[in-house]
């Protein structure tokens, strides 16, 4: 069995390299694998281990691979991927079962590493079954015969871990965090704070998750645009996110904002957070900023759940000093963007005018929208843009829009988030992914911000839904996408399964990675009543209590019940002779007592030599009986006690 464990274990690693590959560098990562299947090589040729020095030499020089590719700040990470490290070396020395019993308890630690990267429902059941193979292995280590005997007694053992560790879930109080967990640079999804406008349709090729939102009430009407940051500065190529210390709000109305959602989180990029209009959160890990944005405090990539309430964006008047911070631009640069936005100022006699003139022109000269538009180099892109390719993402047409508002005099700023989410199967929440990734326009009209976005008449169906629901681009969206089940989406039935998965991980991701301190003692006093708190303590102590108590029966149930085939056929034997006065009256070893058998009985000689030799084997050779031995010994033991009978 020991061949069986020490694949198992090398299988188990690839499985958490893979699910780590994203945290791991290249090179780390492709060593580790390496390792891995070095071992699994071993394991199915029978191939000698290496020795010490070559183990060590090999741990030396993996230790210089960490601290060359890995940032020693990422603490986290570096201890993760030592311990990974150290396990797998361990490994490659485990030739014998003990020593592999060894790699099993490391194993278990590594594993539950994956959860500070991934807590999907779909992480958790790969997880569930490394955790299932792990105990396969240990038991096939500890004298059971058969992997079938192994498998039933690792889903017997989990069978009763589970429902104890559900327990202990809902019943004890949430503790906070002991460290850090990985910071936003490991995360998949997000924003960036300089918004290249020829550049964010990239973001379009991800169909990573980003968060979902759930109506508390009635659900807002569409579109829905989820704002993150405000991009206040043109450099001649990108808008940027102005840098420094964030306003925070203090003094909020909040009944006046009608509207509430429960936003679900992804693993996110930055600490921005997403709101309609005028957002603002009563939970601790948020700050409400000025313009009814949101941030998060915890720089922490980790899942989070926050409670949102918003309304539409109130009047709001401009000092002077905003006014010029809100339509400077450079000096030099797209001299038609400027000659153009003038022409379209001539004839408008506010800020809405300007906005409907520009709606107009871009509807008249005949742009598209695209999510694969023509790469634009060099400087003046706004003008190769407006004048040659007209072909662009939500980017271009905020960037250039705002441009030429700030040309004749009108505050703008571009905004970027998201735009519109997937309803599935009718349900009260949105899905919102990367490549509903959005930009667009804010200007001042002289009392209010208004939105304003060219998407509403190059591409009026992107405002409704997902941007994966859009018929017109459906082609060139999927030709775009990742590879994914989204692709395959236009054959119903693995349209139907992507809906079935999205709808069973929405539920895993309220239920259980939402099972926040709130919902406990929401549920505690849907258990106990208005006095819960009076109790909690004491029913804290009584589960631990029971848990311990169901822990140490069922410890002593397999203590009665794991005694060795070997151990209770010698049982039986010893009982039939002991009733027939055959057995020594001194306290002897079974061996010594088989051999006393043998020399007072003849006629059990050969029988007793077999027993005994068979005896040896599974008990102090820890050389587990085949099917075949573990029959001859019941057989020997049958026609012996016949024989003492």
């Amino acid at each position: 069995m020991t061949n069986f464990a020490s694949s198992a274990l090398s299988f188990i690693y690839i499985g958490i390299i893979m699910l780590l590959a994203n945290e791991l560098p290249t090179m780390l990562l492709s060593l580790l694998l390496l390792l891995c299947l070095w071992n699994l090589l071993m394991a199915s040729k029978g191939l000698t281990r290496p020795a010490t020095l070559i183990t060590n030499i090999l741990a030396a020089a993996l230790l210089a691979v960490l601290f060359i590719t890995v940032d020693l700040k990422q603490s986290v990470l570096l201890f993760v991927t030592m311990l990974l490290q150290a396990s797998i070396l361990k490994l490659l020395q485990a030739g014998n079962a003990k020593q592999q019993q060894t790699v099993i308890v490391l194993t278990f630690f590594s594993i539950s590493t994956v959860f500070l990267y991934q807590q999907s429902l779909y992480s958790t059941l790969l997880v569930g079954l490394f955790f299932i193979t792990l105990t396969i292995a240990l038991a096939s280590l500890n004298g059971l015969p058969t992997t079938r005997l192994a498998t039933r007694k690792s889903i017997y053992s989990l069978s009763i871990a589970v429902p104890l560790a559900a327990l202990m879930l809902v019943f004890v109080p949430k503790m906070p965090a002991f460290w850090q967990l990985p910071g936003a640079n490991s995360a998949k999804t997000g924003l960036n704070e300089r918004i290249d406008p020829f550049d964010i349709a990239s973001l379009a090729k991800s169909d990573e998750l980003v968060f979902r939102a759930e109506f508390n009430d009635t659900q807002a009407a569409p579109p829905y645009y989820w704002r993150a940051m405000l991009h206040t500065s043109f450099d001649g190529k990108a808008w940027v996110k102005e840098q420094g210390p964030a306003q925070v709000r203090q003094d909020i109305d909040w009944p006046a904002y009608s509207g509430s959602a429960q936003i679900y989180l992804e693993k996110s990029a930055n600490r921005w957070l997403y709101t309609l209009g005028d957002g603002v959160s009563r939970a601790s890990e948020v700050r409400n900023l000025y313009d009814g944005l949101l941030q998060r405090k915890d720089p922490s990539a980790s899942s989070f759940k926050y409670p949102l309430r918003y309304r539409p964006q109130l009047p709001a008047t401009l000092s002077r000093y905003e006014y010029q911070f809100y339509t400077q631009l450079p000096q030099q640069g797209n001299p038609h963007a400027r000659r153009l936005a003038k022409r379209l100022g001539a004839s408008s006699k506010d800020a809405e005018a300007f906005a409907s003139e520009l709606y107009g022109y871009y509807r008249n000269q005949g742009f598209t929208y695209t999510l694969t538009p023509t790469p634009i180099t060099g400087s003046d892109t706004l003008d190769i843009f407006l004048t040659q390719t007209q072909r662009g993402f939500c980017g271009h047409y905020a960037s250039v829009s705002a441009f030429m508002m700030r040309s004749v005099g009108i505050p703008a700023r571009v905004v970027s988030g998201y735009l519109g989410g997937e309803n599935v199967g009718g349900s009260n929440y949105l899905s919102v992914y990367q490549y509903d990734a959005h930009a667009w326009v804010e200007y001042h009209d002289g009392e209010r911000w208004q939105r304003f976005d060219a998407t509403s008449v190059v591409a009026p169906e992107r405002l409704n839904g997902s941007l994966s629901q859009v018929d017109q681009l459906q082609q060139e969206f999927r030709a775009n996408l990742e590879l994914g089940l989204l692709q395959l989406s236009n054959f119903e039935s693995l349209n139907w399964l992507r809906i079935q998965l999205e709808k069973i991980d929405y539920t895993w991701t309220k239920w259980v990675l939402g099972f926040d301190q709130e919902k406990q003692n929401n549920l505690l006093k849907g258990l106990l009543g208005s006095q819960f708190a009076q109790y909690s303590m004491a029913l804290v102590v009584i589960v631990i209590a029971l848990v311990l108590f169901i822990v140490l029966m069922l410890s002593s149930r397999q203590r009665k019940v794991q005694l060795s085939f070997g151990a209770t056929q010698l049982a039986k034997l010893f009982n039939a002779a002991d009733a027939s006065a055959l057995l020594s009256p001194q306290q002897l070893t079974p061996v010594a007592q088989l051999a006393y058998l043998a020399t007072h009985t003849p006629k059990l000689k050969a029988q007793m030599e077999q027993i005994s030799r068979l005896y040896v084997q599974a008990t102090y050779k820890q050389k587990p009986l085949t099917n075949k031995q573990r029959l001859e010994l019941k057989k020997l033991v049958n026609q012996s006690i016949k024989i003492i009978g």
